[in-house]
């Protein structure tokens, strides 16, 4: 493993008062000490420290004897030269000799932050920049002015930037939980401080349900060391049985989180498919018919409509559209109107099927944006729509906290 040491020149560099040498050649006479091969010295200057600078550089090749190492002299913007105490612009300049340093990056190497050199704002961007995430395999070192050191103390030591780094990722993943971005938070998590087995499984459990892969969400929940919550598996269980009940429910807790995030499209397509939904299992439950799968199932969905009840509904759904002025083909798959209309002739059925054609609107504009490409910016009276949903979903019997929020609450804590 090779070092390449990053550095701000300081008004010190090369030597301190009293002839005492500056931090950057007494961190490097301490990595050649610890055994580490120096492969790089990246130093960057102002107009100031531009002497300093090439002081150094050649005080290293000369004195530390590194005469192979590659010694680069980078002058920072004329911002921070006008403005040495700005940390903005001392991260952004910094940041500048990082990218430098990845032409001769290679794996393994370490890039070893000098923070003593510079301005305070110089100082203190090598640490920001190492607890943002920005260096996988880095460290920050600090030289101890020799003069204020106590007994005990040691010369060169490492700033431990761990707590720092674990506020700034977990603040990252939090943000991204409270918006169920669960793609987003295991891709942060991943490479993250906080790395955790058992919450990647979660994070995954997450992404597959919300894109309603039942299987593979549950494939992924059953490797999961901790005790959860008995819900998370209850329900994918239910899920993974196609169980419209429950596929109901877990339309309208998608629906929420994509209205919540402003995802009106997607939110148009869950309210179609709820709807669908949850005549199927009117369906099922008033007539003990399902919905089809496939055309030979189809020929025997509409055989049975036209047989059960005496042919009722059926002649109901005749008379809905002769009245829409509509011509009736009793073949192929069911559409939502043909199955609302067979549901109308169910008098105790009245009262549902009310807040069920309350959703046709949304249903045609889901319509609309599919096979018109109109654009869906804004939605009218979401509040309202939603309102409806709940209304309905409450006739199953809703949980008392989604499964994503109690999901969200189990990674929080399982990463601290």
């Amino acid at each position: 493993m090779a070092s390449i040491v990053l550095s701000f020149v300081g008004l010190q560099d090369p030597f301190a008062k009293g002839n005492n040498e500056g931090s950057i050649i007494s961190l490097l006479r301490y990595l050649v000490a610890d055994g580490c091969e120096i492969k790089e010295v990246v130093l960057l200057y102002t107009e100031s420290t531009q002497q300093g600078a090439i002081d150094t550089k050649d005080w290293i090749e000369s004195e530390i004897g590194l005469l192979s190492t590659s010694v680069s002299l980078i002058k920072v913007s004329q911002d921070l030269s006008d403005d040495p105490i700005d940390l903005l612009l001392a991260a952004e300049e910094a940041k500048k000799g990082l990218e430098f340093i990845q032409k001769s990056l290679e794996l393994g190497d370490r890039i070893e932050f000098n923070a003593s050199s510079g301005t305070p704002a110089m100082k203190s961007a090598f640490s920001l920049l190492q607890a943002s995430g920005y260096v996988q395999n880095g460290r920050v070192l600090q030289v101890r002015n020799p003069y204020e050191m106590k007994e005990g103390q040691e010369r060169i030591f490492e700033t431990n930037v761990t707590v720092l780094r674990r506020e700034f990722d977990r603040r990252v993943i939090v943000k991204q939980l409270e918006d169920y971005n669960y793609g987003g938070a295991l891709r942060s998590l991943k490479i993250s401080c906080l790395n955790c087995d058992d919450a990647i499984l979660l994070l995954e459990y997450g992404r597959c349900r919300m894109a309603f892969d039942f299987n593979r969400a549950f494939s992924n929940i059953k490797l999961v060391k901790i005790d959860i919550n008995p819900q998370l598996l209850q329900e994918i269980a239910a899920l993974r049985q196609r169980k419209l009940d429950a596929i109901c429910k877990e339309l309208y807790f998608n629906a929420l989180v994509r209205y919540k995030n402003l995802e009106f499209s997607e939110f148009l397509v869950l309210i179609s498919q709820f709807q669908e939904c949850f005549l199927a299992l009117l369906l099922v439950k008033k007539l003990r018919i399902s919905v089809p799968n496939n055309l030979q199932e189809a020929v025997d969905f509409w055989h049975k409509v036209k047989m059960v009840d005496g042919g009722k509904p059926y002649q109901e759904l005749l008379k809905d559209y002769r009245v829409k002025g509509w011509d009736l083909t009793p073949e192929g798959y069911p559409n939502r109107f043909h199955l609302i209309g067979i549901l109308d002739y169910y008098a105790e059925l009245k009262n549902v099927l009310i807040h069920i054609k309350k959703l046709n609107e949304y249903c045609e504009q889901r319509n609309r944006r599919v096979h018109r490409f109109e654009g869906v910016s804004v939605i009218d009276n979401g509040v309202g729509v939603i309102a409806i949903m709940k209304k309905l979903v409450k006739l199953l019997t809703l949980p008392n906290e989604s499964s994503f929020d109690l999901l969200n609450k189990t990674v929080l804590e399982l990463i601290g």
